[in-house]
């Protein structure tokens, strides 16, 4: 994963309770909704966790902030009968068992162990992934028939305040 101030931050989701609760409403391809005005949205984000931080440091935060900041076209969400799988555009998916409570699920490409909790309630899905870097909370949540709000919180203790954002996506 990408670095964060010299501390990686990883990814993350939350909410737990039926194993297939949300899979049969929030399976599926979800396209970014608003794509003129999502950059502007990121850039809000990062400059408000700049404003924070020691003035010298602002101009080195700002760029490796903004990496965090990645903007998914589309989601791909799916249900296996033991894990969960999310993709942003092309990249290659990423899983989590549907199990997972707080243990190793995988290793970045630097070696750095990244645990993961996965938790679902009727309408939404949270991941946390979490290493010795930092925490990301990915939470997908139904806010309407067809409609996804997806937020993100970057945590770590290089950070003033965590980094958040949410971005609407449509079926």
């Amino acid at each position: 994963m990408k670095k964060l101030i010299g501390v990686g931050i990883v990814a993350a989701m939350v909410f737990s309770s039926g194993a297939q609760a949300s899979g049969d409403v929030l399976a599926g391809k979800w396209m970014l909704q608003d794509a003129d005005s999502t950059q502007a949205k990121l850039d809000v984000a990062v400059e408000n966790v700049a404003q924070e931080m020691n003035f010298f440091i602002r101009a080195l935060a700002r760029p490796v902030l903004k990496k965090q900041t990645q903007i998914c076209q589309q989601w791909l969400l799916d249900w296996q009968a033991t894990q969960f799988q999310f993709q942003c555009d092309d990249a290659k998916a990423d899983t989590i068992p549907l199990t997972a409570n707080g243990e190793v699920i995988k290793k970045d490409e630097e070696g750095v162990e990244i645990s993961g909790t996965y938790q679902q309630t009727s309408d939404a899905v949270v991941v946390v992934l979490e290493s010795e870097r930092g925490k990301r909370t990915n939470t997908w949540k139904q806010v309407g028939e067809n409609e996804l709000l997806f937020t993100v919180k970057l945590e770590s203790e290089k950070l003033p305040t965590p980094l958040t954002w949410s971005l609407t996506y449509k079926r």
